[in-house]
């Protein structure tokens, strides 16, 4: 279930919007439940909520074991699209999937200024 903030709801739909690749955003607490999502209903927003949070904290054992700090962002490219895992604040982590279409550079940047909106929420 979601339990959307409205500002953190307009933010993930501008970024859909800005972005019309962006096929969906969800903004994710640590232990992987949503709190806002703009999906399409192909999309469950509580599935890429846990998944997101869980390859965030996997990825970032990962990097802590060899050295390499904290996790910033990831993103992996998939046959059908993109999924992009981005810190959004201390407490707030920002999944999305794009169709493989998309200028991942400009993914990249929007992604990034949603979550340095959430985070400052």
């Amino acid at each position: 279930m979601v339990t959307e903030s409205s500002s953190a709801s307009d933010i993930l739909n501008k970024l859909r919007q800005d972005n019309p690749d962006v096929t969906a955003a969800v903004l994710v607490t640590p232990d992987g439940f949503p709190i806002a999502a703009d999906t399409g209903a192909e999309v469950s927003a509580d599935m890429l909520a846990a998944l997101a949070a869980d390859l965030l904290a996997r990825a970032s054992r990962s990097a802590r074991e060899f050295g390499q700090g904290a996790i910033q962002e990831l993103y992996a490219r998939a046959e059908t699209g993109y999924i992009i895992v981005t810190q959004a604040g201390p407490e707030q982590i920002l999944a999305c999937l794009a169709n493989p279409e998309v200028t991942l550079g400009l993914l990249l940047a929007d992604v990034r200024q949603s979550a340095a909106a959430l985070a400052e929420e």
